[in-house]
């Protein structure tokens, strides 16, 4: 089982190699008036960060979607504050 839900498919270039393309799930709660802000420190990354407050690691889609998506990388600049929506 995979560690994230992610969409993906297996995609063929003209030349004939084969590549996943992968998206965010577009099943997003808007934030409500229950979200508060973590600070994040060395070592953050977004499924650790929903792990510690929504329960499992596969909502990290939700919380990176509520501060602006993904930069590339799965660790969180220290300092950054992150929104954390309630998923219901």
């Amino acid at each position: 089982m995979a560690k994230y839900i992610t969409n993906s498919s297996l995609t063929r270039t003209d030349e004939g190699k084969r590549y996943y393309t992968t998206a965010i799930p577009q099943a997003y709660t808007p934030p409500r008036d229950t979200e508060f802000v973590h600070i994040a420190r060395m070592g953050d990354r977004w499924d650790t960060i929903a792990y510690k407050y929504l329960g499992s690691p596969i909502y990290w889609y939700v919380i990176a979607r509520a501060n602006g998506g993904v930069n590339g990388s799965i660790f969180i600049e220290p300092g950054t504050q992150i929104i954390i929506p309630e998923v219901v």
